[in-house]
């Protein structure tokens, strides 16, 4: 990696920190470049303005993210293997930040219709990969029929969304771990007509 590209991601991964621990309101350049340890023009000599960097960030994360999780779901072999990966996953998206800098470029998205834009388009590759995922675990069994893939992935995107929004309002981070471990059960029960998940 050059040093060019080596001090755009140490800006985008200052970016989401303080998206993250600071809210949208609160991320500006300044506070960026605390978190990040550099001077705030240094932000504009490698985006055009805030708007650019937090475009380029949310590509950012959620481009590493989903190379992990291809990573983590190619490796599962049946349901309950991918409920198990999506619990390590979950926390792993709360501990590097991703999720809770998500949602805050959702909330600051609301008016801004450039960053809107964006955001919508990394919610829809996320829409896409739930839905290969759900179809990779239906195929050949009854459950393909009966299950709209495509809802159901903009369901699974509005739950994940939906939860760091509650968490951010209570503070609460045991409601995931609570919800992933009330979900062992059924994903057992289900692992029994779904016998393996065909990669």
């Amino acid at each position: 990696m050059n040093r060019k590209a080596e001090a755009q991601d140490r800006i985008l991964r200052a970016a989401i920190d303080t998206l993250a621990a600071q809210g949208f309101a609160a991320t500006t350049a300044r506070a960026i470049a605390v978190s990040g340890g550099f001077a705030p023009g240094v932000i504009y000599y490698h985006f055009e303005d805030l708007d650019d960097l937090f475009l380029a960030a949310i590509r950012w994360t959620s481009e590493r993210r989903m190379e992990r999780y291809a990573e983590v779901m190619g490796a599962a072999a049946d349901l309950p293997a991918m409920l198990a990966g999506l619990r390590e996953l979950y926390r792993e998206d709360v501990a590097t930040g991703h999720i809770a800098a998500v949602q805050e470029l959702t909330a600051g998205a609301r008016a801004n219709q450039r960053l809107a834009a964006g955001v919508r388009a990394e919610i829809a590759r996320w829409e896409e990969y739930a839905e290969t995922l759900l179809r990779r675990l239906t195929a050949g069994t009854p459950l393909e029929e009966l299950i709209p893939a495509r809802a159901a992935a903009t369901a699974v995107m509005a739950f994940y969304l939906g939860l760091e929004m509650l968490t951010q309002l209570d503070g609460d981070r045991e409601r995931g771990e609570a919800l992933f471990a009330a979900a062992e059960p059924l994903a057992a029960l289900l692992g029994a007509f779904l016998p393996e998940a065909r990669a």
